[in-house]
C-alpha cells in the first residue's frame, strides 16, 4: 500500500462508542504524522456523533495537530476516497448482550461472559456479522482499496465473513494480549507490562502463550508464572488448561472460559459487569461534555484520555497499523486476527487466527509459529470449524448452518436443544437479524 500526496483519510465507524471512541480519537490525532490526517467519524446516533466530532476537533486544537475532523450519520457520505476504515460498531450492544446471557440459562446452560462463544456467541455473531458486512460492502463499492480494521466482536467471526464475502484487505485487532500483560500477569509477576515479551498464537480470546520473558533481563518467566498461579490460586481455569494442553491461554478465565463448556466448575460464572460498563460509559460522556464546554481543564482531559488510550491499547495502538501500512515504517504487532495462511501448522488456510504480525506497506503479514501439540491443534481445528459455520450462517441467513454451529457446541446437549435455543434467539432478536 502506498500513500498519495493528499492527506490520509481515516474513517471511524462507531465513533460514538464510549469504550473505543475517546482512545481512538486521541491515538489517531496524536500519533499519525502531523498534517497527514483527515479523520472522518461516523455514527448513527446524532448526539454521540456530535460529541465525538467536537471532542476530536478540540483534542486536535489542544495538541496543536493539523487534523481535519468531520462527522457523518450516513456512512455512504463518509466513505468515498477513504484509505483506512476502523469499525467499532454494534446495535444496542449492552441490552442485546444481557439477553444473550439470560437465554441459555433458561436451558440450564451457564456461560462465563456470554459474548463471543457458546450459544450466546452464536447469537452475537448472527447480529454483528450482517451489520459489519453491510458496512464493508459499502467500503468495497466506494473505496475498494481501503484497509479495514475490525474491533467489533466476535472479532474473528466478523473478520472471517469479510474475508469470505468481500475482496477487501481486513484484519481484526484485539486488546486482549495487552490487557493480560497490564492487568493480569504483570501484576501476578510484579513486572511492568512494558517489560513483558509474550509470544502467543491461537484464536481470538483463546490465544495460547508460547513464550513469556522479561524483555530487560531475558529471563524465561513461564515456570514462575505457573508456580505463582498455583500458590495464589490465580486463574484456576487457566492453570487447568495449562496442565491439560501444556500452554497457558490469555486474557483471563472469563474470556477463554467461553470456549470451555465446564468452565463454571472452576470459576464463578457471574457474567459481564453491565452496571459497571454503564457507569464507565456515563463517566466518559460527562468528561467529553465538560471538555467541549470548556469546564474541564484541557491538559487534564488530554492526560485522562491518554491514560485511557494506554489502558486500552498499550504499546500497539491502531495508529501503529496506519503507520505501517501507509508511511513505510513497518510496525510489529503482538497480535492480529488474520487468515492463517499456514502461520499455525495443521489449521485451515482461511481460518482467522490471532498471531504476531507486522504491518507493512504490502499489508499485514503474519508470523509463522511452531506447531502446537495434537490435542491443542484439535481444539483449535474444531473452533475454526464453528467460526466458519457461524459466520456463514450469519452472512447467509442460514437456519441450518446456525443450528449446526450449536450442535457442534459442547455446552449444547442435543440437536433438539440446539433447535429450541436457536428459535428463542431468533424470536428475541428478530429486529436485529435482517438475514433471517
Amino acid at each position: 500500500m502506498s500513500k498519495e500526496s493528499r492527506k490520509l483519510k481515516v474513517v471511524v465507524i462507531g465513533a460514538g462508542s464510549s469504550v473505543f471512541g475517546p482512545p481512538n480519537l486521541f491515538d489517531l490525532i496524536n500519533n499519525v504524522p502531523t498534517g497527514e490526517l483527515q479523520l472522518t467519524l461516523v455514527d448513527t446516533d446524532e448526539k454521540n456523533l456530535q460529541m465525538s466530532t467536537k471532542t476530536g476537533k478540540k483534542i486536535a486544537k489542544t495538541l496543536d495537530k493539523n487534523v481535519e475532523v468531520e462527522g457523518y450519520k450516513d456512512r455512504k457520505n463518509a466513505l468515498p476516497d477513504s484509505d483506512f476504515v476502523l469499525i467499532a460498531a454494534e446495535e444496542d450492544r449492552i441490552e442485546r448482550w444481557k439477553l444473550d446471557w439470560q437465554i441459555p440459562r433458561e436451558f440450564e446452560i451457564d456461560q462465563t461472559l456470554g459474548e463471543n462463544r457458546g450459544p450466546a456467541g452464536l447469537s452475537h455473531t448472527l447480529r454483528t456479522v450482517p451489520l459489519v458486512l453491510d458496512m464493508c460492502k459499502d467500503v468495497e463499492e466506494l473505496s475498494p482499496d481501503a484497509f479495514v480494521l475490525v474491533l467489533t466482536n466476535p472479532e474473528d467471526r466478523v473478520a472471517y465473513a469479510i474475508n469470505k464475502y468481500t475482496d477487501l484487505d481486513v484484519a481484526g485487532y484485539c486488546d486482549g494480549l495487552w490487557d493480560f500483560k497490564d492487568r493480569y500477569v504483570g501484576e501476578l509477576m510484579d513486572v511492568p507490562a512494558v517489560d513483558l515479551y509474550i509470544e502467543a498464537a491461537g484464536i481470538n480470546h483463546a490465544v495460547w502463550i508460547k513464550d513469556i520473558k522479561n524483555k530487560r533481563t531475558g529471563k524465561d518467566l513461564y515456570p514462575e508464572l505457573v508456580e505463582r498461579a498455583r500458590e495464589k490460586d490465580w486463574q484456576p481455569l487457566g492453570l487447568h488448561l495449562y496442565e491439560t494442553y501444556g500452554f497457558w491461554p490469555h486474557e483471563n478465565d472469563e474470556h477463554y472460559g467461553e470456549y470451555i463448556s465446564y468452565a463454571c466448575n472452576y470459576i464463578k460464572c457471574d457474567g459481564y459487569d453491565f452496571e459497571g460498563h454503564q457507569m464507565r460509559s456515563q463517566k466518559w460522556r460527562k468528561r467529553q461534555t465538560e471538555f467541549i464546554k470548556g469546564n474541564y481543564e484541557k491538559e487534564e482531559f488530554i492526560k485522562d484520555v491518554k491514560e485511557f488510550s494506554w489502558h486500552i491499547y498499550g504499546e500497539s495502538p491502531p495508529s501503529d497499523i496506519v503507520k505501517g501500512l501507509f508511511f513505510r515504517t513497518p510496525q510489529y504487532l503482538p497480535n492480529a486476527n488474520i487468515p492463517n495462511k499456514r502461520s499455525i501448522p495443521n489449521l485451515p488456510e482461511d481460518m482467522i487466527v490471532e498471531i504476531p504480525a507486522t504491518a507493512t506497506p504490502g499489508g499485514i503479514k503474519g508470523t509463522k509459529v511452531a506447531k502446537f501439540p495434537d490435542a491443542l491443534t484439535t481444539f483449535l481445528q474444531k473452533e475454526g470449524t464453528i467460526q466458519k459455520i457461524s459466520a456463514e450462517a450469519a452472512a447467509e441467513g442460514s437456519y441450518d448452518k446456525a443450528k449446526k454451529a450449536l450442535i457442534l457446541d459442547d455446552s449444547v446437549d442435543s440437536p433438539k436443544q440446539a433447535e429450541k435455543l436457536l428459535e428463542r434467539f431468533l424470536e428475541v432478536h428478530q429486529d436485529y437479524l435482517p438475514r433471517f
